[in-house]
């Protein structure tokens, strides 16, 4: 009977008959938009190197971490094989230059048959070719770095064998880097390219300017999260990939509306979404639109009266025009 008692604030009406309810004002959502992430590093570009060739590894030059330049020699694999064969090649080109060189007077006074000075001509165009084949063949037994970066793995030692499809090192550019971020499919479409994000790099205890550089259009099929980018400058180059950060990204967001608690909405007979506010001691019945749930609030669009109290609990017994009590929690 105690809980019965009219004066308990806590009971669904009080003496007089009103509803007892509970109210809140609804926030004007103004578009802006403060989310944080949390990302790891990436290197603008991963180079894998790898021979052009088949062959035993003798020589590594470079370490994990080691700056290089556009050019300069990586590692060599066992080139005694082709060094031989140009040798060859370049023997045979020699011979041929020489016949080539014998027989141009007799070509010049008349006394060589044409079909014999074609043989010398084609002879001296096919030994220049194997002599390039050969070069090349040599060549290939040197990796060189295609653009200056950083070394990022070795992945052979002297002695092991590897073919052109062995990745041999991986080159790194790191001059600009990436800070890969997962972001919600309920926040993806705010990410416009171009636009700036604070970023903490906790190892440097440090944050750095980056900019939106990629959105991803494809999800993570566990997570349901897409791939965001935020291009960094790195001149200095110790940030290095792999390291952990924190994003805060101020996002604007043309969607207009209130937040509301989710507590405020009702449904009627026909699904359509509706709230109650207290106006002048009694509840009027306003229907409104979700647009979207945001910070554990609800954005909803409708014919609202500015600070106008939304009644959040208490609706199960109102009805349009019923008189309320607004009671505290």
């Amino acid at each position: 009977m105690a809980s019965c008692s009219p004066g308990e604030n806590t009971s669904v009406a009080d003496s007089n008959g009103k509803v007892n309810v509970e109210t809140e004002q609804g926030t004007i959502y103004s578009g802006l938009v403060q989310s944080n992430y949390s990302g790891v590093v990436e290197a603008q570009k991963t180079t894998a190197l790898s021979f052009a060739t088949m062959g035993t590894v003798t020589e590594i030059f470079v370490e994990e971490g080691q700056e290089v330049r556009k050019g300069q020699l990586l590692a060599k694999v066992d080139a005694f094989t082709a060094q031989n064969a140009y040798q060859a090649a370049l023997a045979k080109q020699q011979q041929a230059e020489d016949a080539y060189n014998r027989l141009k007077p007799m070509k010049e006074n008349g006394t060589l048959p044409e079909i014999k000075w074609v043989e010398v001509e084609t002879g001296v165009t096919q030994a220049k070719a194997a002599v390039a084949i050969a070069q090349k063949s040599v060549n290939d037994a040197s990796l060189y770095a295609p653009a200056s970066g950083v070394i990022g793995k070795n992945y052979v030692q002297p002695g092991m064998n590897v073919v052109p499809t062995t990745t041999a090192i991986e080159l790194l550019n790191i001059q600009t880097v990436f800070i890969k971020i997962p972001v919600s499919e309920n926040e993806i479409s705010l990410f416009k390219k171009g636009e700036s994000a604070n970023v903490g790099i906790t190892a440097l205890n440090k944050t750095v300017t980056g900019m939106v550089k990629e959105i991803g259009v494809s999800a993570n099929i566990l997570s349901h999260t897409y791939p965001v980018k935020i291009e960094v400058q790195n001149t200095a180059g110790d940030i290095k990939p792999g390291m952990i950060c924190s994003v805060e990204a101020k996002l604007k967001d043309n969607r207009s509306g209130l937040l509301v608690s989710n507590k405020a909405l009702q449904k009627d007979t026909n699904g359509e979404q509706f709230i109650y506010i207290e106006k002048n001691g009694q509840a009027e019945k306003i229907s409104v639109q979700t647009i979207a749930l945001i910070d554990n609030k609800v954005l909803i669009q409708g014919d609202i009266p500015q600070n106008a109290n939304i009644i959040i609990s208490g609706q199960q017994k109102l009805s349009n025009g019923k008189s309320v009590k607004i009671i505290s929690k």
